[in-house]
């Protein structure tokens, strides 16, 4: 019986051996450059006033679209591999400004997150929200980086003060339709929502009323048509236009995964090299290794492994 004993015993002692070295590859095992998947992204928010608007749920908390998007985009950053690049920008008024270059995604995962968790309100620089030259803006933005990043631009979309129908707007002399590729992503819902009122500072004060904002009549000339651009709901017929103009393509921000599905778009992917962990594999090896050798079968396999064995009881008769 003792050689058989020593046998399972030396079994099993190699299999914990073999755990072991393979676990402290894991933990000694540098990141390897390997060319990969890569995305360079610049996510401009629209932090203007109409993005207040709670028509998001978080849980059974209503919340607003701007930080729903927020919270999209925390998401989206968990899912790019490392080597890509994200930054964040604002648009209020007419501007767009980029508030972080982008930046590697893994060796700056947290400044990223805190740089992101200030996007809000309070930096809104004017009431206004002329999101077409917001786009524009923003492409140029991207083309001066350099680096083409593509544009995700987060709004719901409410011009303000409203356009004119019959006067189109042109690109800026120094853009062309497909030079900066991107997505328009449209946030809100399509029930139009009171327009919260905020002071400097960002506290509520109460919604805005019809006769404090520009309609469409004020507009228009000669036009009777007053409108309802106190209320915002998501102008997804004006995005999708916007966004076939410049070249872009049109998402609407219905999840929580809506903006990764977008930064990971396969057309924009680049390959390049970037440090990959791979401490992973021997871990793994590691894990299935002693599930193999200590798995329920196995061990049925090999008899029990304390106590008195079965063989020994049976040499006894």
């Amino acid at each position: 019986m003792k050689p058989a004993i020593s046998k399972v015993l030396d079994a099993d002692g190699r299999a914990i051996l073999v755990a072991l070295v393979l676990l402290l590859i894991a933990f000694f095992v540098p990141p390897i450059p390997l060319k990969h998947d890569t995305f360079e992204s610049l996510v401009i928010f629209d932090i203007s006033q109409s993005m207040d608007v709670e028509d998001y749920e978080q849980g059974t908390t209503p919340i607003s679209r701007l930080t729903f998007a927020r919270e999209a985009a925390r998401r989206a950053l968990r899912e790019l591999p490392c080597g890509s690049k994200v930054g964040w920008g604002a648009f209020a008024g007419y501007r767009t400004l980029i508030l972080l270059a982008p930046v590697e995604v893994c060796e700056n995962y947290g400044d990223l997150l805190t740089s992101l968790a200030k996007v809000d309100g309070t930096m809104r620089w004017e009431n206004a929200s002329e999101i077409t030259k917001g786009v524009y803006w923003s492409m140029r933005a991207a083309k001066d980086l350099g680096t083409n990043p593509n544009v995700i631009f987060v709004t719901d979309g409410q011009e303000a003060p409203p356009l004119d129908p019959t006067n189109i707007l042109p690109m800026f002399d120094d853009l062309k339709a497909g030079q900066v590729r991107g997505y328009l992503v449209g946030a809100g819902g399509y029930v139009p929502r009171p327009i919260p009122k905020t002071d400097e500072d960002g506290n509520r004060i109460g919604y805005w009323r019809s006769d404090e904002v520009m309609q469409p009549g004020d507009i228009i000339q000669n036009s009777k048509v007053r409108g309802a651009e106190h209320l915002s709901a998501l102008r997804e017929p004006h995005l999708q236009e916007v966004a076939h103009q410049v070249g872009f393509g049109y998402a609407r921000l219905s999840s929580a995964e809506s903006i990764a599905r977008v930064m990971l778009d396969k057309r924009f992917a680049r390959r390049d090299k970037a440090l990959t962990d791979l401490y992973w594999i021997p871990a793994l090896l590691a894990l299935i290794l002693l599930g193999v050798r200590f798995s329920p079968v196995s061990l049925r396999r090999g008899g029990s492994r304390s106590g008195t064995l079965p063989s020994a009881a049976h040499s006894q008769k």
